[in-house]
């Protein structure tokens, strides 16, 4: 499963093979092709042996028409909302479900075979729907009014680190982080002035759009007070707090389990942020 792997594009699928497998099992790169299409040209990989292991690219658009050569399988899928998500209103949401696959040539036909076949099974899935915010439409009177909306949220940042000052990204290993690992968050305000940040609730989710309140794990709570520790906030344009890296249970099964981080953040003035402090 280390050997292939698919990045989905909104345009372009592409996905890398491992060549020195292939090479291991007696093909070259001319052998693995898109969708069984060994003969056509445009469904052959592309060798890139600036990467080490050097691998074989190949692409393939999103689409199903007669003009893609190398056409897969593609599927609308019906899918059950979650009672408390955006689209909870709905009855079913729907999904294009795209799924390819990348072989050698099959073996001779007979009862048994000592040859080596190399498959390659890949899927993309795009949701149909989607929460498109801050859209607003008024209805137009006679009078004349400009008062603009703006927005800070291009000024604000949130970084992790590996260490107490801060100074260097956390780099997860492939293997994930240890249990217990310390990880260190700052939310800070750039180029802004005359504006502290200050942290009202930090929690993380195991993934990046769960709204589920069960599913959410607060900080700075009084169950997870030794666990993570708030250093610094409201008292400048940076807020600090660090937490020892866990996993969610819903993963048990797996062998990484991802949480993501959010912060809801509040702008306010040096002494207006004293006084929400105390």
């Amino acid at each position: 499963n280390s050997d292939i792997t698919v990045g989905c594009g909104y345009t372009t699928i592409s996905v890398e093979v491992d060549l020195c497998t292939a090479q291991w099992a007696g093909f070259n790169e001319t052998q693995l092709a898109l969708n069984g299409a060994h003969n056509n040209p445009h469904c052959l990989g592309t060798v890139d042996t600036s990467v080490d292991p050097p691998v074989l690219r190949f692409q393939l658009p999103v689409n199903d028409s007669e003009d893609n050569p190398c056409r897969q399988s593609l599927q609308i899928v019906d899918e059950e909302t979650s009672p408390d998500g955006a689209f909870s209103d709905f009855l079913s949401i729907q999904s294009v479900l795209l799924t390819g696959f990348i072989d050698t040539p099959r073996a001779q036909q007979g009862l048994v075979s000592y040859s080596t076949n190399l498959t390659y099974e890949f899927s993309c899935r795009y949701p149909l729907q989607y929460l498109l915010n801050d859209t607003q439409i008024v209805s137009s009177v006679s009078v004349a009014k400009d008062e603009r909306n703006g927005t800070f949220i291009d000024s604000l940042k949130i970084a992790i680190f590996n260490d107490s000052d801060y100074a260097h990204p956390l780099v997860i290993p492939p293997t994930g982080l240890k249990l217990r690992t310390l990880v260190y968050v700052a939310v800070e305000a750039i180029n802004l002035t005359g504006f502290h940040v200050l942290m009202d609730h930090c929690f993380s989710t195991p993934s990046p759009f769960n709204i589920s309140n069960s599913e959410k794990h607060s900080f700075f709570t009084c169950e997870v007070n030794e666990r993570s520790n708030l250093t610094s906030n409201g008292e400048s344009k940076t807020a600090k707090f660090h937490f020892e890296a866990f996993r969610f249970l819903m993963g048990r099964d797996q062998t990484k389990s991802s949480l993501f981080v959010h912060c809801l953040v509040r702008l306010c003035e040096p002494t207006k942020c004293q006084e929400l402090l105390s």
